[in-house]
């Protein structure tokens, strides 16, 4: 049960940290994912990951304060699922720290063979154990 929950709320993850980026890219990967591939080595490490999540949360942080209220989260139906999730400390906002924590989580289970990065088949992989 908890790891088709962590399976969906990991292609949730990319999907909220790929808004706007669906393009396919000339490898035949979606343009999400070349994105989020820096360096194009055709895996998303988790200093990969760590740069677009902070960008997300810092788009987001609207007031600059370094946390997400459900204000800034706005109508977003999935973010505001999520949201008690995120909130470890059930302080009504999530900071950087949460969200990182929260996202390194998350990483590990996308990294299926453990070897510190993420491929576009293990995210497919898990997006379909997730449907389940």
């Amino acid at each position: 049960m908890i790891r088709a929950a962590l399976a969906a709320l990991a292609a949730l993850a990319i999907a909220i940290l790929a808004t706007g980026a669906r393009a396919q890219s000339g490898t035949g990967a979606p343009g999400w994912f070349t994105q989020l591939d820096a360096d194009a080595s055709g895996t998303i490490t988790l200093t990969e990951m760590h740069a677009a999540r902070f960008e997300r949360f810092r788009r987001t942080d609207a007031d600059g304060d370094g946390f997400l209220s459900r204000a800034e989260i706005g109508d977003s139906a999935d973010w505001q699922k999520w949201f008690d999730w995120y909130d470890a400390n059930t302080d009504g906002k999530i900071s950087l720290a949460e969200f990182e924590a929260k996202g390194q989580e998350r990483f590990r289970l996308m990294d299926a063979n453990g070897d510190g990065g993420v491929t576009l088949g293990e995210i497919q992989n898990l997006a379909r154990q997730g449907g389940r």
